[in-house]
């Protein structure tokens, strides 16, 4: 029986001569494309671009080295395919295994012809597709390809393996048969009478050495331990009686349900199509010299990306990122690979993933977020922007929540990227990141929040205010000055008052002189008490004599900016609080305008008296 189909006679290139290297490299780059291929096309449909590119691209390999050579023999071994005697391909994962997807049916040998072109490649990666999908009791690619009989593309099967698998599947049938024997294979078709005499049944001598003994005191071991609790009730078993380990751990499971969980656990031990793909990606990356090439397997790999993020598949992501990564670490040495990854890296963070996020919640789906924001994490801190952008479009508080706590612990370290994620269009998340800088520990994150000096909106910058004066820090109070020549009035009165008057010294000296320039004269009066109030908490000599100084001074034809001035130095005295504030006071009180003598009056008697004075 010749399952060869009549392969034609060896030529010069064929087996018997000494391989030059580069001709075996050839073969090996081709053989591992082959196999890239064939897993692609598992993936994706024929017409998908991903698939055109890599026939296209076997095609190409196949015509240039057909051209020269004629003939590709390729011997299949379990795991391995030859080229003249040397392993040029191996994959011994056999769920997967290309070479063990030929050899489990018996093919020894293929042979590729000059001729061959796209359609025939085509077809013969459409033949092992179609094959490989189906149930592993009906599949044979031996069969396969003897019934599509390709011109350039043969085989050889040698006749022995058929006969003997014919013979193993007759043995096998025949052992299920009930009306067969236990007997040798000899003896099995065989018609043997036996007469049993009873009454010698009970007679006779068995003579046991010392082997004997042991095996039967081990057998009745095992059978004690075996020996099931009579209340038990009883599992089920299957069709051929033995128990499985499935019904062994509930006896309540009937077969439907046995078969249905020893199916999943199947599916469990097996590659998913997504991380087979992945892996032959990065693998066709790693193994690939030209940049282009590189490049271009990257570029698909990255728009499967974003087709599982658009499909809310957020475990695929992540798993290309951990393999992207992963093949980063086995590739330090080569510096033009590693720039190509980079650059996918950066890609992956994109715009386009925020989009993707939106549709997902338009068509009301359910989101994953722990394996969202663990994608994000993976990226680190490249992601905080897609991050931010995301916590506008949150549906809820707990999915907000998770995303702050992602950009909280990604940002920690480099505090200047959580300022930058504060945009006025994000009002919220902006107050968000002005908490989070405030309880980074040490401080770190106070400097940051000068980031918000010149920001547009008003209550966050009020939201920055308030956190800066629960603070008594230095860096804090420089903050607060810069706020006080902030555009908006509210803001500058809110800095004022929360201004540290512990420091005195040079920044007492610096709100004298904001105090005393022309300018000053023209702010509102709360604006003007706000600053003063502050000089009087200082409890400075220069401010006190500055406060006295304007309460006194009271021009004969006085305008309204004097008068608020004056008013403004009695709010300072008042928050002054002491014995010498007291006496300006109480000389306030008994002037002449009358505006200037109310509100002394109503100073003093708010302010505690002498023996109880603060400080």
């Amino acid at each position: 029986m010749d399952n060869s189909q009549n392969p034609r006679p060896r030529d010069a290139a064929g087996m018997g001569t000494s391989p030059d290297a580069a001709r075996v490299e050839k073969v090996k780059d081709l053989l591992h494309y082959l196999a890239n291929t064939v897993s692609a096309m598992k993936i994706f449909p024929s017409d998908h671009a991903t698939v055109r590119n890599f026939v296209d691209q076997l095609t190409a390999k196949f015509a240039d080295f057909l051209a020269v050579q004629q003939k590709l023999q390729v011997g299949i071994e379990e795991f391995t395919f030859t080229y003249e005697g040397r392993p040029v391909y191996s994959d011994e994962v056999a769920i997967k295994s290309l070479p063990f997807f030929f050899f489990k049916d018996g093919l020894h040998i293929l042979y590729f012809y000059q001729g061959l072109d796209r359609p025939e490649v085509l077809d013969f990666l459409e033949l092992i597709k179609n094959e490989a999908q189906r149930p592993a009791e009906d599949s044979d690619i031996v069969a396969a390809l003897w019934e599509r009989d390709f011109p350039n593309i043969q085989y050889y099967a040698p006749d022995e393996f058929l006969e003997s698998r014919i013979l193993a599947e007759r043995r096998g049938a025949d052992l299920q048969r009930p009306d067969l024997p236990g007997l040798p294979e000899e003896l099995a078709r065989e018609t043997i009478e036996v007469r049993i005499d009873a009454s010698k049944l009970t007679q006779g001598r068995i003579d046991l050495d010392p082997g004997d003994r042991e095996e039967i005191l081990k057998a009745s071991g095992r059978a004690e331990e075996e020996t099931p609790d009579p209340g038990a009730p009883a599992a089920e078993t299957r069709e051929s009686g033995e128990r499985s380990p499935a019904a062994a751990m509930d006896p309540t499971l009937t077969e439907a349900e046995l078969q249905a969980l020893e199916r999943m656990v199947r599916s469990n031990r097996t590659i998913s199509a997504e991380e087979e793909y992945i892996n032959l990606m990065v693998e066709i990356v790693f193994l690939e010299e030209d940049a282009a090439g590189c490049r271009a397997s990257l570029d698909a790999l990255l728009e499967y990306h974003f087709d599982r993020l658009q499909r809310g598949d957020f475990q695929v992501p992540v798993l290309i990122i951990q393999k992207v990564q992963e093949l980063g670490r086995h590739i330090a040495g080569d510096p033009g690979k590693q720039a190509l990854l980079g650059s996918f890296l950066k890609r992956t963070v994109s715009p386009k993933t925020v989009e993707a996020i939106k549709s997902l919640l338009e068509k009301k789906k359910a989101l994953d977020w722990e394996s969202l924001l663990g994608f994000f994490g993976l990226l680190g801190a490249p992601s905080l922007g897609l991050a931010a952008d995301l916590y506008g479009v949150a549906p809820d508080g707990e999915a907000r929540h998770k995303i702050l706590d992602f950009i909280e612990r990604t940002g920690a370290p480099q505090p200047g990227l959580l300022s930058a994620l504060a945009d006025p269009a994000r009002p919220d998340l902006a107050r968000e990141i002005v908490a989070i800088l405030t309880r980074l520990p040490d401080r770190e994150g106070l400097p940051h929040l000068s980031a918000f000096l010149n920001f547009p909106n008003r209550e966050v910058k009020l939201e920055v205010v308030h956190a800066l004066g629960r603070i008594r820090d230095e860096m804090a109070n420089r903050i607060l000055l810069g706020f006080l020549k902030d555009p908006d009035e509210e803001v500058r009165i809110q800095s004022a008052m929360k201004l540290d008057p512990g420091e005195g010294g040079a920044r007492v000296q610096q709100i004298l002189r904001e105090a005393t320039a022309p300018g000053f004269r023209s702010k509102s009066l709360k604006e003007k008490e706000a600053i003063l109030s502050f000089l009087g908490r200082t409890r400075s000599p220069e401010a006190l004599a500055f406060l006295g100084r304007t309460l006194r001074t009271a021009p004969i034809f006085g305008s309204r900016k004097s008068l608020e001035m004056r008013l403004a130095a009695v709010a300072g005295l008042e928050s002054l609080a002491t014995e010498e504030a007291s006496v300006l006071l109480q000389k306030g009180a008994i002037g002449r305008t009358k505006a200037v003598r109310e509100a002394c009056t109503a100073a003093l008697t708010r302010m505690p008296t002498p023996g109880k004075a603060k400080g």
